[in-house]
């Protein structure tokens, strides 16, 4: 199953129905795959051929969307570049992976062009609404895209390369996680399966979509049919004038989005009554935060998602059950949740054998000395 059978899908059950929105643009399920295929179409004729390596940095923008499913559809592999990296970074991270071609929007287009000259071998291509600034010349995405015929999908198999995402290197050089078709939709069906997202949902890239957090829940939004808005940059109240416009139902964001958006007075002027879900991760969120957030936004289900890159991403998830009532008299509220389907997690100690407490029904003294538990595996 390639990462674009979400959008095949989409086009057999709602092809006149609103897949993406963007400021002031809206495009339908069947404008949507016309211009994936056309841009699939333009990277093949640029050169791009099956199992290369086609970058992206930009902030977030409907076209986005566009790259991540127009590069799998030439059967190519995308590398969504950080945004918060210098340049040096993002060359290292280029270098590592060897792109063709490299998309820029008008907040790196001289980042990348600077980066491209210092590469060599990597074509820079210009995807934005804003002109460019100064004497700068690139090529422009939207010609490319009228001057491209469509192409038919590449249909990439399961164990072919989709993605590098690169890790934050907080211990060494930032490292290439190399995901395949299989991992990515694994992952989107796992989600699908904790009823994450449905036909009527309205999702809200809102978190950076160079990051795989947001690229998976995208991949799982397109899976259930749903519609999807973009965020060009967080701030709390334009997520909250967003929210209120395009009637967002589903978002994700890190506890610290969570604690600005709750706490600036300016998002209360909005509507925010279409919000039903709010995905968290990055770090765990505490109590005080967490009571703010159901206090602002009742009748909203807060998630946790737990994972990491090398894991496509989500390993498990703490559903909103045990955020509240018994779930949270227990102190599941507190706790990274519970496995995500077809995952397996184990808790090792430090010579990689299974680690288990006594059960509840030994004695405290038991418990407080770690007595391993004889059901362990």
């Amino acid at each position: 199953m390639s990462t674009t059978y979400g959008l095949h899908r989409a086009m057999l059950l709602n092809r006149n129905g609103t897949a993406v929105v963007f400021e002031d643009r809206r495009r339908t399920y069947a404008e949507l795959a016309d211009r994936v295929a056309r841009l699939a179409g333009a990277l093949k004729a640029l050169g791009i051929a099956r199992g290369d390596r086609v970058a992206v940095l930009s902030l977030n923008q409907d076209r986005y969307i566009e790259f991540f499913l127009g590069v799998a559809w030439a059967g190519a592999v995308i590398v969504p570049l950080n945004i918060r990296w210098s340049a040096p970074e993002n060359e290292d991270a280029l270098r590592d992976c060897r792109p063709k071609i490299l998309f820029v929007d008008a907040a790196f287009a001289a980042m990348g062009r600077e980066i491209a000259e210092r590469v060599g071998s990597l074509s820079v291509i210009y995807a934005d609404d804003a002109p460019l600034l100064g004497s700068q010349t690139l090529p422009d995405y939207e010609s490319l895209l009228v001057a491209a015929s469509p192409v038919t999908d590449a249909e990439a198999g399961d164990d072919e390369l989709a993605g590098i995402f690169y890790t934050g290197g907080t211990t060494g050089r930032s490292k290439g996680v190399m995901l395949s078709h299989r991992n990515l939709m694994a992952n989107a069906r796992n989600m699908l399966a904790e009823s994450l997202a449905g036909e009527n949902t309205v999702y809200l890239n809102a978190a950076p979509m160079f990051h795989l957090a947001n690229a998976a829940a995208m991949y799982l939004h397109f899976l259930a049919g749903g519609s999807q808005a973009v965020l060009r940059a967080f701030t709390p109240e334009r997520l909250a004038q967003t929210i209120e416009r395009f009637k967002v139902t589903d978002i994700p964001l890190v506890p610290t989005m969570i604690q600005m958006f709750v706490d600036d007075p300016s998002t209360s002027r909005y509507d925010l009554s279409s919000l039903r879900l709010v995905l968290y991760g990055a770090s765990p969120m505490g109590e005080a935060l967490m009571n703010r957030g159901i206090e602002k936004l009742p009748g909203t289900k807060f998630v946790q998602a737990y994972g990491m890159t090398e894991l496509s991403p989500c390993a498990t998830f703490l559903p909103w059950k045990d955020h509240v009532g018994e779930g949270r008299a227990k102190g599941r509220h507190r706790s990274g949740g519970r496995p995500a389907i077809m995952v397996d997690v184990r808790i090792v100690d430090a010579s990689g054998s299974s680690f288990c407490w006594e059960r509840r029904s030994s004695p405290p003294s038991a418990r407080r000395s770690g007595v391993r538990s004889n059901s362990c595996r």
